[in-house]
């Protein structure tokens, strides 16, 4: 699936990682209220989707670079 380019440039590698984490510590934890997990387990896996996204284009963009060379 292609981004349009303003999608990619707004996207922030470090901070989607920061706030996946988060998510992760919050769904590990004890005391997990059954909704707000829901809507943060479902805004995780939209992270990760975006997170997995990004690396597939920086990789292509290092082959890229690297069969230039």
């Amino acid at each position: 699936m292609k981004k349009n380019s303003k999608a990619e440039s707004n996207f922030k590698y470090s901070e989607a990682i920061k706030e996946l984490q988060e998510i992760t510590e919050y769904l590990e934890s004890a005391d997990v209220d059954l909704d707000e997990a829901i809507e943060k387990f479902d805004r995780g896996s939209k992270l990760a989707a975006e997170i997995e996204e990004h690396l597939k284009i920086a990789e292509n963009k290092i082959k890229t670079i690297k069969s230039n060379s």
